[in-house]
């Protein structure tokens, strides 16, 4: 019997080994309970073969149903890859079977494994528990309350682990866990604490229990306790990945205690474990390190502080401030300080900040926006009994004072209510440096009004006053009221001290406004005084201003006198002596020292061979050679300048007397050629008009009369030439009418004459004026066409007037390349030197307007090349040739430029030379440099507030790039809170860095 029970008990075992060969075998029924069975015993394998076998061979449905939901949970158990498709087929088909509970607990469990919250608890809430078995019901009930924790429902997750840790014996420890959990994260620590005492020595959960009761007890606001805890955490887990937080703790806790030295060495332990600590224990940590003055740490901790507009921000922004100034870092200082101040999470906190702030923007003179102002009217606005409201009361009058925002700061001026005499004070300077401002713009009407304030606002500040009368007497000047200028210069010299800067120069412009009314005795006076007041014997207005005498002498012919005074000019500035060598020889003439006179033109030309008066000096040269009866010589020198200066101004003079000489030495048909070449090139002239006239005694010597008769009529007008004919009459008649200022009457018969002589001598006369009636009635298009036909016959009389027009009118319609060649035939064949220079600057701008840098750069290093530019004007050449040279790729050229244009920040030209500058730095990759050039100009400040704009957009690109993302983020968000300019192109630089930063 025994040994039957042995083979049967073998054959079983061999029969489970081997089912599926061997299943077949046994009746469905069998085949059923044996695949039962060994699901109850967890064998998941075998259970699925038996029931597998049975589903195929049986017809019983309620047991197929059975048997069908064991093979879906066994593969469940077997975590099987398609266990879950396994168990919603089974609910598809069977959707009310007593087992869709279970089944749904099973799917819920597959997502709970996987952490698949959402899905998990829907499944779960599927899931009647009284349908479980009881160890489904404790597995059921635990994984449903850590879902329900991990999904934050914290309420049902309580009620399910309080359960659990009543009635479950599995789960006891880890539901008091978890509760002890719930109860941290609601802020109840000290309950948690008490329900992680129970598992303090639980060797699955005693580390995360020291963890969360130090924690709870730190958060409890127990910090000795917290820190006996850390401590104790810190030297049983030392490896444990929480040991960061628990040095936090420890810091925390110690610097709350007042143990600041006992909070460093382990905040710096927790900084070692985290590269993004608390904001709050930055703050702590910040201030440890500047009670430790350890100003760098500190500062480093503050800006980590930052970030968020609330109270701590503000309050690191007040301390980060403090540090800098313990570093002397000031401009750091103030815009720490302006950023605190930005905010009122704090009052006192804003109220320190702003005072702060205060000082600084006081004592460096550093205000970019001249938010400064602002700030101190809304600190004593906000602040009426502030302990320091009299120091701001004082140092908003000197922040006037030393403002470079003149306009908001006049604003401000004129808000308050009784001014004392210190703002007052202010606001004479500050109205002067308004006016100065205009000037430099070239505003020379606002200028003037300007300066009229700054005078009629009295004496409280007596240099700027003075000042002045010297800038109004210079915008007077520009405008040619010559007289109300020499008025203002007299005030300023009568006024100012020997020592002031423009003292000298005072004199030197006031002989300049008498000399330009013909007073020139008293302008005598005025230059011997800017003589003898000049300092720098090395200037040139030094020998300006001796020129000006020998002209005064020349002019009252006080021949003698007027040559000492070229001669010494000369000697003071041989590279500009041409001039007072010309002006001697020509004195030299008027004495009939004719033989003197040829030997110092001849001398001029020899060291000035590219003097603007060589050609004039040919001329003198003839005229001396002439007087002195040496006739041939004469006609080469005038041959001379014909050909080597056709475009000269002396041209037609020269011909005319060519055509004289050769009449005289008895040359007839030279003296003809001559006569002719004139009438040809300059018709319509006066010379040309001369040179007919003469031409006609030529050929009535030469007893050839109907030569000259055939050639006349091949010209324009016909034979009509003698100054008694129709077309001559008519027009000095219109002429007359214009004279007497009768507009009207003049164009009307201007017009006529016109019409009845389309060829007549005195065109370009009538033309002209009818050019001059059309521009004062306001109709530009209309005087531009009557000066094209003046320009067009080369009128030397009104050339230089109808080119500056027509250049000028063509420049401002954009029509640049007309433009150019206006302005081009100006820069050529302009009578006078101011002329000359304002066709150049045309040139230059013209090119520059048309893309043609090389040209534009070209035309703009030979303008600058003369000595006697006005400073304004230089600037802008400058600024149009470094431009273009940018343009080239010739950046070292254009930055030599730039700084030079970069020293006056107060034209908008030269604020942009400071962008360009700290911009071509930035994209050289030279930070250091770029950074240095946008302080500078920073410090320098300026009423161009776009520029400055720019340029600290600049400088934040600059920190970025070299990773002090803090220092950039601080000086777009100072930008972004002052800037007050509505340019859209600002607003969205600031905005798309900002985002970056966040």
């Amino acid at each position: 019997m025994k040994n039957w029970i042995i083979l049967f008990s073998f054959l079983v075992a061999t029969h489970v080994v081997s089912a599926q060969r061997t299943a077949y075998h046994f009746p469905p029924e069998k085949l059923f309970n044996q695949g039962k069975e060994m699901f109850l015993q967890q064998n998941y394998t075998g259970a699925q073969d038996f029931l597998s076998h049975y589903i195929a061979e049986s017809n019983d449905t309620q047991l197929q149903e059975e048997a069908e939901y064991m093979i879906a949970a066994a593969a469940y158990y077997r975590n099987t890859p398609d266990n879950g498709e396994v168990l919603k087929e089974f609910l598809d088909t069977h959707p009310e079977s007593v087992h869709r509970h279970q089944v749904h607990f099973l799917i819920g469990s597959g997502h709970f494994n996987k952490k698949e919250w959402q899905q998990a608890k829907f499944r779960f809430d599927q899931t009647n528990i009284d349908y479980l078995t009881p160890r489904e019901q404790e597995d059921y009930s635990f994984r449903n309350a850590y879902t329900n924790l991990q999904l934050n429902h914290k309420d049902e997750a309580t009620r399910l682990f309080g359960l659990l840790s009543q009635n479950s014996k599995t789960y006891r420890d880890a539901a008091d866990f978890y509760l002890g959990y719930i109860e941290y994260t609601n802020g109840n620590y000290n309950t948690a604490v008490q329900r992680f005492q129970r598992l303090k020595d639980h060797p699955e959960y005693r580390e995360d229990v020291a963890f969360y009761t130090a924690q709870g007890t730190f958060f409890d606001g127990k910090p000795d306790e917290a820190i006996r805890q850390a401590e104790s955490f810190t030297q049983n887990y030392p490896n444990s990945e929480h040991i960061g937080e628990m040095y936090r703790i420890l810091g925390n806790s110690n610097y709350r205690l007042g143990r600041v030295s006992r909070a460093l060495p382990y905040y710096e332990k927790y900084l070692a474990s985290t590269e993004k600590p608390l904001r709050g224990d930055a703050y702590f940590l910040g201030v440890a390190y500047f009670e430790a003055q350890r100003y760098n740490e500190a500062i480093r901790m503050f800006q980590q502080t930052t970030g968020e507009r609330d109270e701590l921000t503000q309050n690191a922004q007040l301390h980060l401030g403090l540090a800098y100034l313990k570093l002397g870092q000031k401009q750091q200082a103030q815009m720490a300080f302006e950023a605190a101040g930005r905010d009122n999470f704090d009052p006192k906190v804003r109220e320190t900040a702003l005072f702060n702030y205060a000082l600084l923007a006081h004592e460096t003179n550093f205000s970019v926006f001249s938010e400064s102002i602002t700030l101190f009217e809304n600190f004593l606005r906000e602040y009426p009994n502030s302990p320091y409201a009299e120091q701001v009361n004082d140092i908003l009058a000197e922040t006037f004072l030393t403002t470079n925002n003149y306009e908001a700061a006049l604003s401000a001026i004129n808000r308050i209510a009784k001014p004392g005499r210190r703002v007052l004070e202010a606001k004479q300077m500050i109205l002067f440096q308004l006016g100065a401002q205009e000037f430099i713009n070239g505003n020379m009407e606002q200028a003037i009004r300007l300066f009229d304030q700054t005078i009629q606002l009295g004496n409280y500040d007596a240099k700027a006053r003075n000042n002045a009368y010297y800038w109004r007497g210079e915008s007077h000047y520009r405008k040619g009221n010559y007289q109300a200028a020499a008025n203002d210069f007299r005030q300023f010299t009568q006024n100012a001290s020997a020592a002031d800067e423009n003292y000298a120069l005072g004199w030197y412009n006031l002989g300049y406004a008498l000399f330009k009314q013909r007073q020139y005795q008293t302008a005598v006076n005025a230059f011997r005084q800017y003589i003898s007041a000049e300092t720098n014997k090395s200037k040139s207005e030094l020998a300006d201003a001796y020129n000006r005498i020998g002209d005064s002498y020349y002019y009252n012919r006080s021949f003698a006198e007027a040559e000492r005074f070229y001669a010494q000019a000369t000697q003071i500035s041989p590279s500009a002596g041409d001039y007072a060598a010309y002006q001697k020889a020509f004195v030299m003439g008027l004495q009939h020292n004719y033989q003197g006179k040829i030997e110092a033109l001849d001398e001029l030309m020899r060291r000035y061979p590219n003097s603007t008066y060589y050609d004039d000096a040919l001329y003198e040269k003839s005229r001396a050679l002439t007087m002195a009866g040496r006739e041939n010589e004469a006609i080469a020198v005038l041959q001379k300048l014909v050909t080597d200066f056709p475009n000269s101004l002396l041209a037609s003079q020269a011909g005319v007397q060519l055509g004289q000489l050769y009449y005289n030495t008895g040359n007839h048909q030279q003296s003809i050629a001559a006569y002719k070449n004139v009438i040809t090139r300059f018709a319509g002239s006066d010379d040309a008009r001369t040179a007919l006239i003469s031409l006609e005694t030529v050929y009535n010597d030469m007893n050839d009369i109907q030569s000259y008769i055939n050639y006349a009529n091949t010209l324009p007008g016909g034979r009509k030439i003698t100054v008694s004919r129709q077309d001559s009459l008519t027009y000095l008649a219109a002429e007359n009418i214009y004279m007497k200022g009768k507009r009207n009457e003049a164009q009307t018969a201007l017009q006529k004459y016109l019409q009845t002589y389309p060829n007549g001598a005195y065109g370009s006369d009538a033309n002209y004026h009818l050019g001059m009636i059309a521009n004062e009635n306001g109709n530009k298009q209309q005087a531009l066409s009557y000066f094209r036909k003046v320009i067009d016959a080369n009128s030397a009389k009104y050339l230089d007037n109808v080119l500056l027009f027509a250049a000028q009118e063509e420049f401002a319609n954009k029509n640049y390349e007309q433009a150019l060649a206006d302005y081009t035939k100006m820069a050529n064949a302009a009578r006078n030197a101011a002329n000359r220079q304002t066709g150049q600057l045309g040139v230059v701008r013209t090119q520059s307007l048309l893309n043609r840098y090389r040209e534009a750069a070209q035309a703009a290093s030979a303008l600058l090349e003369n000595s006697n530019l006005s400073p304004e004007t230089a600037t802008e050449v400058r600024y149009l040739r470094a431009k273009a040279y940018l343009q080239l790729n010739e950046t070292d050229k254009a930055v030599a430029d730039l700084q030079a244009i970069a020293k006056d920040t107060r034209s908008a030209y030269g604020a942009e030379a400071q962008f360009i500058l700290a911009d071509t730095y930035y994209r050289w990759k030279s930070y250091d440099k770029a950074e240095a050039q946008a302080k500078d100009f920073m410090q320098k400040g300026t009423s161009h507030q776009y520029w400055m704009a720019r340029a600290l957009i600049v400088l934040s690109d600059t920190y970025i790039a070299k990773g002090d993302t803090f220092q950039a983020r601080q000086y777009l968000e100072s930008l972004q809170a002052n800037y007050k300019g509505g340019e859209a192109d600002i607003q969205e630089m600031i905005r798309e860095r900002l985002n970056k930063l966040q």
